[in-house]
């Protein structure tokens, strides 16, 4: 997190064969790259060849050493197997701060942050080459970005999803995470602050989609970590970009006491970050690989209904039903869900799984509508985003009643 820009240089139930995350050896890159200067956000172009990066504190930028950051490209050379010496250029640089923070699939377009040190940001900016030459970064219109004095984003290589870190007028904490989407008609949506599951009392920053857009990385200083500010992942849910699984931190092979921020990765084998464990800002490189989880089913330890009752000196009734395609909550719904919230919202350590019962040959539309109403109205009564996480299971089903269970665990 850097003033007036973004750097700070001044669960989902395991189903059987679900994926997670393991690393290999993280690898400092050479001095082509890292410098006494400090290096973050590294991102390559799609088809690997080129890595942009931003450099601070740096005599060698165009404002000089105090003045700004600067874009810095490096080429990969593929006889050394390495990065070759960084350059930077005056056509997307000049003496405030700039960064990248988007590549075309064509490796054609970037999209560029660009303010000055006492002056808020305005947006995204983009830039285009043509023979070789960038031309002059033109702002680009998104509905609705306010920013404050903070601002971070990643921009998807197609184009059509943009995340945000900045503190917004409904920020939980510090930065939030926002998102916009881009219309067939070239418009981007007004920034939606993806909520309590993902953005914590502390802050989000530096974003980052993976290829399929059903991964998103980020650093939080908010979550349970091991230092400063550490990577998370949080997996998108239903094809939705409201639910997102609880944020997993990607662990003490990447994450250090430090702030370890700046995550891409590439092909699913390869990501680079950047991380102040040596001191300085730094960019290193690290291995991924999928690891499967054979579970069978989902192995939380619920709580029983009587344990429930012991703790809030009730009985909670934790079935909901519906008519069918119904997803508004009715009167009778709200009230159980405000017992509910009235009995365990002070019971931090307690968990929430919302489970649509759903049954096979039907739609998962309503359900998933189903699941964001609970969601908001249990969120409006002050439980925390992160105490919930959903689920589905095929039932029966009946003809004209949908249940929704909720689930509670430790």
């Amino acid at each position: 997190m850097v003033r007036y820009l973004f750097l700070s240089l001044c669960v989902f139930p395991l189903m059987a064969g679900a994926q997670d995350m393991d690393f290999g050896l993280v690898e400092k890159l050479s001095s082509n790259i890292n410098t006494n200067c400090d290096e973050v956000l590294p991102l390559l172009t799609p088809d690997g060849k080129w890595l942009y990066f931003v450099r601070s504190q740096c005599a060698e930028n165009l404002g000089g050493r105090f003045t700004g950051t600067d874009i810095w490209i490096s080429r990969f050379d593929s006889a050394r197997m390495d990065w070759g010496r960084a350059a930077n250029f005056d056509q997307i640089n000049d003496s405030g701060n700039s960064a990248v923070i988007g590549i075309s699939e064509n490796g054609e377009t970037l999209f560029m942050l660009r303010t000055t040190s006492n002056k808020r940001p305005e947006g995204i900016y983009t830039s285009s080459k043509l023979n070789y030459i960038w031309d002059r970064p033109a702002l680009m219109e998104v509905t609705g970005l306010e920013p404050a004095e903070y601002m971070g984003a990643y921009v998807t290589p197609d184009q059509t999803v943009m995340i945000i870190s900045m503190n917004g007028q409904d920020s939980r904490g510090g930065e939030d995470l926002y998102i916009s989407l881009r219309s067939e008609k070239g418009q981007w949506s007004k920034p939606l602050n993806m909520g309590s599951t993902i953005n914590s009392p502390g802050f989000e920053m530096s974003p980052f989609l993976s290829t399929d857009k059903k991964r998103l990385f980020f650093t939080s200083s908010g979550h349970p970590g091991l230092g400063n500010g550490d990577i998370f992942y949080s997996d998108r849910l239903y094809d939705s970009w409201e639910i997102w699984s609880a944020p997993k931190n990607l662990g003490e092979k990447v994450n250090s006491k430090y702030l370890d921020a700046y995550f891409s990765m590439y092909g699913d084998t390869i990501a680079y970050f950047s991380t102040n464990r040596l001191a300085q800002m730094d960019i290193f490189k690290v291995r991924t690989m999928e690891r499967k989880n054979v579970v069978e089913g989902d192995r939380r330890d619920y709580m029983t209904d009587e344990e429930i009752q012991e703790i809030t000196g009730i009985v909670l009734q934790s079935l909901l039903y519906f008519d069918v395609g119904v997803s508004e909550l009715n009167d009778y719904q709200k009230q159980n869900l405000i017992r509910i919230n009235n009995s365990l919202v002070d019971q931090k350590e307690i968990k929430f799984n919302i489970i649509a019962l759903k049954p096979a040959e039907r739609p998962l539309e309503s359900y998933q509508a189903r699941l964001l109403n609970i969601l908001d109205f249990l969120k409006e009564g002050g439980i925390e985003g992160n105490r919930i996480i959903f689920s589905t299971e095929q039932s029966g089903g009946s003809q004209n009643k949908e249940m929704v269970r909720i689930r509670f665990f430790k």
